[in-house]
Parts: C-alpha cells; structure tokens; sequence
C-alpha cells in the first residue's frame, strides 16, 4: 500500500506540469497560468537578425476584451543574470485586437479572448535570454502576480 501511495502521488505531480502546446514542442517554446488556468500564456523565442523576439499568445477566461489588450501587460525578459529588461510596448508590432467573446457553457456564460503579439529585444542573444515576465495592469482576479515563462 506504501508504494502505491507514492505511485500516485508521483503521477500526480507529472500532471500538475505546465506544458506546451503540443503544436509548439519541438521549439523554443515557455508556458505559464495563473488564475487557477483562467490566464495562459505561451511563446515562442526566436532569432530575428541581429534580435531576439518573442511570438506571444493569451488566452484569458472570465475578463473582459481590454484586459486581453497588450497595452493591459508590461513585458521585460530576464538575462543569466537575473536582470530584468523592459520591452517598450511599441515594439509589439505587429499586435492584434484580441479575438473572442462571449462563452456558453452548461454552467454559464463567460468571456474569453485570446491575444497574439511579437516583441523584440534589440541586440540580445538567444541563450542570454532566461525568461520573459508578463505583468497585468489591471485582472479581476486576485492573483495578478503575472506570468514568467521559462526557457532551460
């Protein structure tokens, strides 16, 4: 009974791992929620010229179409250093209005918009670049902490 109860706790801590969506694996590609799920974020990094840019997709449960705005999110990218690294919102060109709506579901109804954008870092290499922190302006939720999502 002792290694069965270790058994399924190992599964469980497997499952509980963000992972990527599976048409992004393969890639440089970082994942964070927050929310209990209701806000995932995902990109992908990428060279681009002399540049480091980021293709970044949200998708958000449960608020309205301005929050899903990338002028909702201040974004910077962490260096080996652990030193932060802000991204002016107009390089996040080309943006798109976020897409989306209301939701019926049997047990109710809500919004959810999903939000794509690129950003580069001018000058920075690919494996200097740790992570990149997303941090809402303004979320109904409580936990607005923001999203850090990881390379290794």
């Amino acid at each position: 009974m002792k290694y069965f109860s270790i058994i399924c706790l190992i599964g469980l801590v497997s499952c509980a791992h963000h992972r990527a969506p599976a048409s992004m694996q393969g890639q440089q590609v970082a994942y964070d929620s927050i929310a209990l799920g209701n806000i995932q974020a995902h990109a992908v990094k990428r060279v681009e010229k002399e540049d480091v840019c980021f293709d970044i997709n949200l998708k958000m449960k449960g608020v309205d179409q301005q929050n899903a705005q990338t002028s909702n999110w201040t974004l910077a990218w962490v260096d080996k250093n652990n030193q932060y690294h802000l991204l002016n919102t107009s390089q996040r060109d080309p943006a798109s209005v976020p897409q989306g709506g209301q939701v019926v579901a049997p047990y109710g109804a809500y919004q959810e918009w999903t939000s794509n954008f690129v950003s580069c870092a001018p000058k920075a290499r690919l494996n200097d670049v740790r992570s990149l922190v997303l941090t809402p302006k303004e979320l109904p939720y409580k936990e607005s902490k923001g999203l850090t999502l990881n390379w290794k």
